[in-house]
């Protein structure tokens, strides 16, 4: 039975992105100098209007505080969600109320007032790492709560505004916030969603034409490279963070995947298995896929001679194709057929003959076989 895919108003952009979020780790504290500075100048600047001008740096402490915690909370290896949210609306909030008490007994200039932007910008912290539904129910919660308080107190304080322009003031900050940081997230999840719920399938090649054994083990073969990768993901998931040692060993499983990869998918053109392990084949300009039909019957044929022979030990045999200056590619074929008995006959004409048809310059040793196919026929 097929599973219904997961909604994007339930996912956390770092539950489908957890890699790519370079400044993602780092919000929360940007967000924290960012209200330490614009609510402490502002606070400064209008520190006679206030009766208890204290509560404003206070108010400034509070918010920043919240934004440190955030910061706090996401940077460990254990996931915290609904906390992080009480410490915006709670911690966050009461930054606002405590600013708004600072002016009850005071007439002030409510368009200068810091609180309400810096309110918003505590609860915009969460967009990174809360899923949609939980970024707008905490707002709601904010808008419901935190404003509704703040607006109480300083209604009266602002003579040259009616009760509706005062409250909205105060609100439009956070129910913009709250919209943005939902759409942002929904945004980010949806569009990543169908990256992450891409199978298999779409991997393996459409044009091995493989049988059913041969597809079976190609998707063994990716599954067993996904499980070399995924401990790794996880870990850096469940952690929220990426250090320097992350990305050396990044490097390393990045490296050690595609030289695996590159070394075994070059064998389907020559019909051979994924997981066949008796050739190795180095072709990192993809001077294969440039060959024609005939030329890639006899380089197999010849290949499937050898391989069939039971007294080879073809565990040594090497395929090179590198590209020349003239367009053409060369190819070498190198096999170590030292065997106890000595130096055995080999009888391979009609696959030589037939090969000599398909390319030129070829030259057979005793070891190997080396050849160029001309660029026309690319």
């Amino acid at each position: 039975m097929a599973t219904k895919p997961p909604s994007a108003f339930l996912l956390a952009a770092r539950d489908v992105d957890p890699l790519s979020w370079f400044t993602g780790p780092y919000v929360p504290l940007v967000f924290a100098v960012f209200v330490f500075l614009y609510g402490g100048l502002l606070s400064v600047s209008t520190w006679n209007e206030s009766d208890a001008p204290g509560l404003q740096l206070l108010g400034v402490a509070l918010c920043t505080i919240a934004c440190l915690l955030i910061q706090l909370l996401t940077s460990r290896r254990n996931r915290f969600d609904w906390q992080l949210g009480v410490v915006a609306v709670g911690v966050g909030g009461s930054g606002l109320v405590v600013s708004a008490l600072g002016y009850s007994q005071s007439v002030f200039r409510i368009d200068l007032w810091w609180a309400p932007f810096c309110f918003a910008l505590v609860m915009a912290c969460l967009a990174p790492y809360l899923a949609a539904w939980r970024l707008l129910s905490y707002g709601f919660i904010a808008l419901a709560t935190a404003v509704p308080a703040a607006f109480l107190i300083v209604d009266a304080r602002v003579p040259d505004w009616g009760s509706v322009s005062v409250f909205l003031m105060i609100a439009t900050p956070v129910g913009v916030g709250t919209a943005a940081t939902t759409a942002f997230s929904y945004s980010v999840v949806h569009q990543m969603l169908p990256i992450v719920d891409n199978r298999s399938s779409a991997v393996v090649s459409e044009l091995l034409e493989l049988d059913p054994a041969d597809e079976e083990a190609e998707r063994a073969s990716l599954a067993r490279y996904t499980a070399r990768a995924v401990p790794f993901l996880r870990m850096i998931a469940d952690r929220g963070t990426v250090v320097p040692a992350d990305r050396s060993l990044a490097g390393e499983i990045a490296r050690y995947l595609r030289d695996d990869l590159v070394s075994r998918t070059d064998l389907a053109w020559l019909g051979l298995r994924a997981d066949d392990t008796r050739v190795v084949v180095i072709d990192p300009e993809r001077r294969a896929d440039a060959l024609r039909a005939p030329q890639r019957t006899a380089i197999r044929d010849l290949v499937r001679a050898v391989l069939d022979d039971p007294g080879t030990d073809a565990t040594t045999m090497l395929i090179e194709l590198r590209a020349r200056e003239d367009g053409s590619t060369a190819v070498a074929i190198t096999l170590d057929t030292e065997l106890p008995e000595g130096r055995r006959v080999r009888h391979l004409a009609p696959y030589y003959f037939n090969l000599r048809g398909a390319v030129t310059d070829m030259h057979m040793g005793r070891d190997g076989i080396s050849f160029s196919v001309p660029p026309e026929y690319h």
